[in-house]
């Protein structure tokens, strides 16, 4: 976790949302109009826009760069620009310190291309280089003083480039050159109403044949066009402008039918009351679990954040180990075969006891509880399976040909196949010894290493989820901590 002062200090002056002006541009008549008083003979690299004040980078231009992974990481200045008349006239240009770098509370990720915080939702979302060298999208969501560690928007990133993150209200924008689209790199949209999980492009205006590398919205209104940091066709290099497109105010609903389902050791528990509410705002619907541990809670609109509160109706505390699937209706004709007729289970979590549990229905799910939940109480998936071990010496995080062979051995006997539906979970812990964030780093090769091991073995990138946790400080022999638990997650439960 990362403390709001360190937060503070890590984004230095990053946009802590977005506020729109109303009013509707003038020159409809153009598509796009250049940013002339901001731009040069360098390149200007939008970073945000608060109504008010245009923020950006001016980096040296080099004649017909390639826009790939190092030229994202590239030093320059920052500025900041008021708006002083119509929509493209700037004045005030000021230096400003807003460039965000790595920081060693997120073991795991590279050099942090850029951030966008929307403060209305309390969630997060960066930019970062990964192993592979490629920058994908991260998102972490406000837990108390702190936020949850970043997790990959896996369904937004590609083996390009995504880049540049900018909130416009409860939706995403980003840029990148791995989803085609009319250029090299495009400015695409996604919903968290989808749950991120889906995007398109914007309109022609905004996205060209050239490259679009950063977009924020101009305005509220489904009209108000969009500043657009691109290399347009008619030039080499990088200048700002504004571009006429539609926004995204008048996004259809999607309301999802939510059910749940909650067990003890494979039993069903009755009894557990369900509230799902706007995050401090009205209650949306609550129901009571049945002798088969199932409720439905109707059809719920995931567009704000909205928190679900699941407490005992007596005010017991929650039995340890207790897991909670959240399923969603099924069309119809569809998932006749699942656990439960007509429901597709979308998310399971773990309940560490106490009196109560909370999580967000949405992306990354940030959970908080009363007591507050461990470190290692972060949404975990049920895990049907063998559990398998692997344990390191102290300060180690590289495995010997002999294990390599013993978890391979280990997948025959379970019956792995690489046509299995699901993935491996691995997760990787160190003891208490030594300095906290030197240990997270430490699981997190740990973990490494072990995803390496099991792409030996004939498993792929797409089937292992891996992540490390840090210490371990349940663990009652210093020995057992220092491991990776491996297990296998199906599709079908």
């Amino acid at each position: 976790m990362m403390g709001g002062q360190t937060f503070r200090a890590f984004v230095r002056g990053m946009i802590f949302g977005l506020v729109f002006l109303a009013s509707f541009p003038a020159g409809w008549g153009q598509i796009s109009s250049p940013l002339l008083d901001l731009n040069t003979a360098d390149d200007e690299l939008l970073l945000g826009w608060d109504g008010e004040t245009m923020f950006f980078r001016r980096i040296s231009r080099q004649t017909e760069a390639t826009k790939d992974s190092n030229w994202f990481i590239q030093s320059g200045r920052e500025f900041g620009a008021v708006r002083s008349s119509g929509w493209t006239q700037f004045s005030s240009i000021e230096p400003m310190q807003l460039r965000a770098s790595t920081d060693e509370q997120w073991p795991g990720l590279g050099h942090i291309q850029h951030v966008a915080i929307d403060a209305v939702r309390e969630v997060m979302v960066l930019s970062a280089q990964t192993h592979a060298g490629d920058f994908d999208l991260y998102m972490a969501q406000r837990a108390g003083d702190s936020w949850t560690d970043p997790i990959a928007l896996t369904a937004l990133n590609s083996s390009g480039d995504e880049v540049f993150p900018n909130f416009e209200s409860g939706s995403l924008l980003f840029a990148s050159n791995g989803h085609g689209g009319r250029g090299g790199f495009d400015i695409w949209r996604s919903h968290r109403r989808d749950q991120f999980e889906q995007f398109t492009g914007l309109d022609e205006g905004v996205n060209t044949a050239g490259d679009e590398l950063a977009a924020v919205p101009a305005g509220t209104r489904a009209e108000h066009g969009y500043y657009v940091s691109a290399v347009r066709m008619e030039g080499s290099g990088v200048d700002i402008w504004y571009a006429l497109g539609k926004g995204d105010s008048d996004a259809p609903e999607r309301n999802r039918e939510i059910g749940m389902e909650f067990r003890h050791r494979r039993s069903p528990v009755a009894g557990i009351s369900v509230g799902i509410r706007e995050r401090g705002g009205a209650v949306l619907s609550q129901a009571v679990s049945d002798d088969q541990g199932r409720l439905e809670l109707g059809a719920l609109t995931l567009d704000a954040a909205v928190e679900v509160l699941v407490e005992r109706m007596d005010g017991s505390n929650l039995s340890e180990g207790t897991v909670c699937h959240v399923y969603e209706r099924c069309p119809e004709g569809r998932c006749i075969d699942s656990h439960w007729s007509g429901w597709k289970r979308v998310r399971s979590y773990r309940i560490e006891g106490g009196k109560a549990f909370v999580f967000d229905l949405l992306p990354l799910d940030a959970l908080a509880r009363w007591p507050r939940p461990s470190s290692h109480d972060a949404a975990a998936l049920e895990l049907d399976g063998e559990l398998k071990h692997v344990f390191f010496p102290t300060s180690a995080y590289s495995l010997s040909d002999e294990e390599q062979s013993a978890l391979c051995n280990w997948l025959m006997e379970q019956g792995w196949t690489a046509k299995a539906e699901g993935y491996f979970q691995v997760r990787g812990f160190t003891d208490t010894r030594g300095e906290a964030v030197s240990n997270h780093i430490l699981s997190e090769q740990r973990a490494r290493a072990v995803m390496d091991a099991l792409q030996a073995c004939g498993v792929t990138t797409d089937s292992i989820d891996w992540s490390g946790f840090g210490e371990d400080s349940k663990a009652t022999d210093p020995k057992l901590a220092r491991r990776v638990d491996v297990v296998w997650q199906s599709d079908m439960h």
